[in-house]
């Protein structure tokens, strides 16, 4: 092999060396990376059919202002169901076309029924046909 290949073949090895070995840390941090705690942030406060509106009516202008952001949504229970994780899964109440769907992160302290007022603090992750809110907690009204 020429002393010029044998070059460029070890420097394009190290690179592509280095680039795993970065990757492999950036993922290894990210995957440890510990939970937002829910419960202890700040949260803006809406209520749950201003929140499917601005939706429905924007949802980029909508995302913007709570994509990924701890929401504290005040509304009426639609329904109860759990999902295949078997987390249980609220949805509130919204308009005709969309509710949110809410995923907690624990059974709450005190039973819940459809048409029960409700506090529900979680991260907003966006819009499909419903709001979806996770790693929610439920706390009565």
């Amino acid at each position: 092999m020429k002393p010029g290949r044998k070059k460029i073949l070890t420097i394009t090895l190290l690179s592509v060396l280095v680039l795993v070995i970065t990757a492999g840390v950036v993922g290894f941090k990210m995957y440890n990376m510990p939970h937002r705690n829910v419960e202890a942030e700040k949260a803006i406060k809406i209520s749950a059919l201003d929140l499917v509106n601005t939706y429905e009516n924007d949802e980029a202008a909508a995302n913007a202002r709570y994509l990924d952001k701890i929401l504290e949504v005040k509304g009426t229970i639609a329904s109860l169901s759990k999902n295949q994780k078997g987390e249980q899964v609220v949805t509130l109440k919204g308009t005709d076309l969309s509710g949110i769907i809410c995923t907690l992160e624990a059974s709450p302290a005190f039973d819940i029924k459809p048409d029960m007022p409700v506090l529900i603090k979680g991260i907003c992750t966006g819009f499909l046909t419903d709001v979806v809110l996770v790693r929610s907690i439920i706390q009565a009204e």
